[in-house]
């Protein structure tokens, strides 16, 4: 495409990045049209985030050229994107959680100008028009960033794009913590944008999403740019085949596992007001249970209570048929359960130590000699042993995690509480971020785990996902299981209605499943 063309905004060609030992991109061209949303995909590693990055100014290309709006630039940093008309808008947001919503709309533009003191009620009136304009009236320009829900904050961070005049926004896996009310309001706002002719990169690994909103989709694998074609000439197999490079196969093949007939975990009558109202559940050897429900259902609420992060009001925890007072993870961990966080990097990884730190991170004293100095030895085979069998891709175990790919970091969490046998494994949106092959080589695992007769209880918003990877999956709603769907009839719409309430059948719980319990009164 000529550069003159008056329908291109964005025009890269041959861009190349080099870190020590990796070749971020390989002469990687790629065009955005005018008022066009354009997907970028790609495996974790790929080379998007890369990419972005040159593109926002957080990161000088080595070699290649870019052209925005009919003329080449050389972007050095943010502020000279944001200059031209670029913004970004990353999974970790940028916005100042104790400032309101309108100082943060307004705030780099007054530092540019070098304002000193503007009247709130007139930063407010501004922001109000903005936030009008993309359809956030319900939004209050003087509430705090930390007051918001998480797809507010996100909504905000573009309102800050609209209100630099941005031309070309950039959003990063933009409804990874979202509600799906939250990301149907996203996708609302995104074409309202398209049509007043700015321009979306949209990077995600939610390829539905890319179905449903994109109009072209450009691969990334490696590196290397490997097409540029329009969204609606693909399928999802397709595009999965491109992402890979391969036939991908079939992802979901857990349960050819059986469940064994012991049961290995029972929980009865748990209550954890205001989020739990009498749970009943049981989880045999070997079994994918999975729990499917709504954000805010109480899902996490559920296993965090049970591996010791919060307590309990009251309910009784059998393993293997004894009772178990489960005060604190600690005392999960010695019992044999295992706990993969819905949140990585602020739960499950502390990201400034290296591979090796965080596999040996959950039982220290493994690695520990009676007078309490670590084996050195021993941290470092148990660590390499993860990272083949993980097939953790990292040039070192001793690099950081903070520098590993998204699907690399969970392996890293995997590995973690595979070094501590658990019996029991709460799998918490485990595979939230990370790309269909990662997807693919995490299922594996689980399959593996199942066989060796653990317990998995899995907890996932992607229903393919659940109906998928489980033998048994429970409806949560509103602090209560409601539905159990066995293997026999596992269906996603039919799971999706349960979880929504979009309509009421006059049963509380399933009759399959344990009685409902009753709270004890003093």
């Amino acid at each position: 495409m000529n550069a003159s063309d008056t329908n291109t905004l964005l025009k890269l060609v041959n861009i190349s990045k080099q870190y020590p030992g990796v070749q971020a991109l390989d002469k990687v061209s790629l065009d955005v049209r005018k008022g066009e949303i354009h997907a970028l995909v790609g495996e974790n590693g790929a080379g998007k985030s890369t990419l972005v990055n040159i593109i926002g100014g957080n990161v000088k290309a080595d070699s290649g050229s870019i052209t925005f709006n009919g003329r080449i630039v050389d972007i050095n940093n943010p502020k000279q994107a944001a200059e031209i008309g670029i913004a970004l808008v990353h999974q970790e947001l940028s916005l100042f959680p104790n400032l309101t919503i309108a100082n943060n709309l307004y705030l780099s533009i007054l530092d540019n100008q070098g304002a000193f003191f503007v009247p709130d009620k007139l930063l407010e009136s501004q922001a109000r028009q903005v936030l009008c304009r993309m359809g956030l009236e319900h939004l209050t320009p003087s509430k705090k960033i930390a007051h918001l829900q998480p797809g507010e904050k996100q909504l905000v961070e573009i309102a800050a794009s609209i209100v630099k005049d941005a031309k070309l926004i950039v959003l990063d896996e933009p409804t990874s913590s979202l509600t799906g009310r939250e990301i149907e309001t996203l996708f609302r706002i995104i074409r309202e944008l398209k049509g007043q002719g700015i321009s979306i990169i949209y990077v995600s690994h939610r390829l539905d999403e890319i179905f449903e909103l994109c109009d072209r989709v450009t691969v990334l694998r490696d590196g290397k740019h490997i097409i540029t074609t329009p969204t609606k000439s693909l399928n999802t197999g397709k595009l999965v085949e491109l992402i890979l490079g391969r036939k991908l196969g079939e992802m979901y093949t857990t349960r050819e596992v059986k469940p064994k007939k012991e049961v290995i975990l029972q929980v009865k009558n748990l209550w954890k007001e205001p989020k739990l109202r009498g749970i009943h559940f049981h989880l045999h050897k070997g079994e994918i249970l999975g729990i499917a429900g709504l954000l805010g259902s109480g899902r996490s609420e559920l296993v965090r209570a049970i591996f010791g992060l919060e307590k309990i009001d009251q309910g009784e925890i059998y393993l293997n048929g004894q009772s178990v007072k489960i005060k604190n993870p600690a005392q999960a961990i010695r019992l044999g359960i295992g706990y993969i966080t819905e949140d990585r990097h602020k739960e499950g990884l502390v990201i400034e130590k290296s591979v090796k730190d965080n596999i040996t991170l959950a039982n220290l004293k493994k690695f520990a000699t009676s007078f309490g100095w670590m084996m050195a030895t021993k941290e470092y085979q148990a660590a390499m042993r993860q990272k083949e069998k993980l097939n953790i891709v990292t040039p070192s175990i001793l690099k950081k995690v903070k520098y590993l790919s998204g699907g690399n970091q969970q392996k890293v969490v995997l590995g973690k509480w595979l070094e501590t046998s658990p019996k029991v494994f709460f799998l918490d949106e485990p595979t939230r971020g990370i790309d269909v092959g990662a997807k693919a080589e995490f299922f594996k695992i689980i399959q593996d785990l199942a066989r060796d007769g653990a317990g998995i209880v899995f907890i996932s918003s992607e229903l393919q996902e659940i109906v998928s990877v489980c033998h048994r999956v429970l409806v949560l709603r509103d602090g209560r299981f409601i539905e159990e769907f066995t293997n026999d009839n596992l269906d996603a719409a039919k799971i999706l209605v349960k979880m929504t309430g979009e309509y009421n059948d006059g049963k509380q719980q399933s009759p399959t499943l344990e009685r409902k319990g009753n709270r004890k009164t003093n």
